[in-house]
């Protein structure tokens, strides 16, 4: 499903209800929210988990949490948060909020009143603490009329200087932006592209991102001073690939990959074109490596409940060696699957 769709969907839920979280895409795999047993009711403190190095920040039920330490704790309580990314240094946490207001919109040559949806990005410490808005999806006319966009996914360049972010439009268009965080310029990478999941290289030459400009998607490297055309990466095994991530060397590229209506991770080595599974049970998704890139966390679906999920790499990208099954971290309380985890020190 595309970020177009997903805006009109949450636009006719905003008329019913007033509310609906919106995913920076919907994942391919969708799960029922239900599960064959009720889930727990929603964290409202410190959850104990397995211990981990350092921070993942994941969303659960339209929050952000963030484990570290061996707990898991809420940083949003509002329930319309999405996408999160920590700062290289785990300081920080970046994360888009939907948002909308009593507005106007031009229906048939007709002002008539409309409720108006978008997202901002959102800046705060990672360990709780006062929110900045640093991205507004909402501008308003002398006229009356806004003008919405939705920024989603922001992703914080390994310096920590900048934001890949993506901006999706009501014409369909989701293109790649960077915000600059010490002067709030904005440069467009992207126009009238059809691009999501935003991921840095760990040199912050390049960005690797989910494309879907062909209609199916695909992986694209975009050199992150816009000089040069996007390029595809070819050689990927049969199937969708899609939310890509760099290895902590730079040499792969992590992502999943669905097929046959199932779903997994993959690790692709870009100078040999080399192609590793790293899960088998279909129902594995969404990877984020740690700073050491030893471990890789990731969502999974058990029981129709899907849960944040650490597995050791081991030898899997040296001697591609099937990594032992993963550490379940979190409860079943219902992680959101259209928003991958971040992982910082």
């Amino acid at each position: 499903m595309r970020i177009r769709d997903l805006i009109f969907g949450l636009l006719a839920v905003i008329l019913l209800v007033g509310y609906i979280a919106v995913g920076q895409r919907v994942a391919p795999l969708l799960l029922p929210s239900a599960a064959s047993t009720p889930q727990p009711a929603r964290s409202t403190g410190k959850v104990p988990a397995p211990t981990i190095t350092g921070s993942i920040a994941f969303v659960l039920r339209g929050d952000v949490f963030v484990v570290t330490n061996g707990h898991y704790a809420s940083r949003t309580d509002e329930g319309r948060s999405q996408t999160p990314a920590l700062s290289p240094d785990g300081q920080t946490l970046f994360f888009s909020r939907v948002e909308s207001i009593d507005g106007k919109s031009s229906v048939d040559g007709q002002i008539v009143p409309a409720r108006l949806g978008f997202s901002n990005v959102i800046r705060k410490p990672s360990g709780g603490g006062p929110e900045e808005v640093l991205l507004t999806g909402l501008t308003r006319a002398a006229s009356g009329f806004h003008s919405v966009h939705w920024y989603l996914s922001p992703a914080p360049s390994p310096d920590g200087k900048r934001l890949a972010v993506i901006e999706a439009d009501t014409d369909g268009s989701s293109d790649l932006l960077l915000y600059d965080l010490t002067t709030k310029k904005v440069a467009i990478l992207s126009n009238g592209a059809d691009w999501t999941d935003p991921a840095w290289s760990p040199d912050g030459k390049t960005i690797v991102v989910t494309a879907y400009d062909s209609g199916a998607p695909e992986l694209l490297l975009k050199p992150a001073d816009g000089g040069l055309r996007a390029s595809p990466i070819a050689g990927l095994p049969e199937g969708e690939p899609y939310r890509p991530t760099f290895s902590a060397d730079g040499k792969w590229i992590i992502y999943t990959l669905r097929h046959d209506g199932k779903n997994d991770l993959h690790a692709f080595e870009l100078a040999t074109k080399r192609d590793i599974p790293l899960t088998r049970d279909g129902q594995s998704w969404n990877p984020s490596i740690s700073p050491d890139g030893s471990q890789l966390s990731y969502l999974r679906s058990q029981a129709l409940t899907i849960d944040l999920w650490v597995m050791d790499l081991g030898s899997a990208l040296t001697a591609g060696v099937l990594p032992r099954p993963g550490t379940k971290i979190t409860n079943g309380e219902g992680i959101d699957g259209a928003n991958r985890p971040s992982w910082s020190r």
